[in-house]
């Protein structure tokens, strides 16, 4: 399994980067997540509590297992995907 870039500690990507580990890991467990993205179980927890409060991302957990139920309003799937592939790591090119 390849891991996820590492992206500075206070880096919303992070966030991205856990979110699109859950969605795209059968069954997404905590071990699973951090293995996935390089990040630690606290760290883990901590970004997913805070998807939860601060950005409306709806996750369950049924006994280790994480799921995605609803992306909320701010983030899209998509760019959450690219976070973890590392795709927003591009260089911002000036005009």
């Amino acid at each position: 399994m390849e891991q996820a870039p590492h992206y500075p500690k206070g880096d919303f990507r992070r966030t991205l980067s856990v979110l699109a580990a859950i969605d795209a890991l059968q069954p997404a467990t905590l071990v699973k997540i951090v293995e996935r993205t390089g990040i630690d179980k606290k760290t883990v927890t901590s970004l997913i509590e805070q998807a939860r409060i601060q950005i409306g991302v709806t996750i369950s957990k049924s006994g280790a297992v994480y799921a995605i139920e609803d992306w909320g309003p701010v983030i899209k799937k998509t760019g959450a995907k690219m976070a973890l592939t590392g795709a927003l790591n591009a260089p911002i090119i000036e005009e």
